[in-house]
């Protein structure tokens, strides 16, 4: 029900780099995936354990995403 699929982790990545840029910590990432989950239906609602596998899979790619902004995220769910 909460599995997102590759474009849509992309699409949140990069909602949250241009809100909030790419020198976040992770406990600045998280409260910013926190934040933007408030505004997706169902999100909102996200059950602990599944808001923490999202954001996981979120920081990596967002890691990744500015590491080396050319390469496109391999998300893995």
């Amino acid at each position: 029900m909460y599995d997102l699929q590759p474009d849509q982790i992309d699409s949140l990545i990069a909602i949250i780099r241009e809100a909030s840029g790419d020198n976040l910590s992770r406990a600045a990432f998280t409260e910013a995936a926190l934040q933007l989950f408030e505004d997706i239906a169902g999100f909102e609602t996200l059950p602990g354990n599944q808001s923490r596998r999202v954001i996981h899979i979120l920081w990596q790619g967002y890691r990744l995403a500015i590491r080396d902004p050319k390469q496109k995220p391999k998300n893995q769910q």
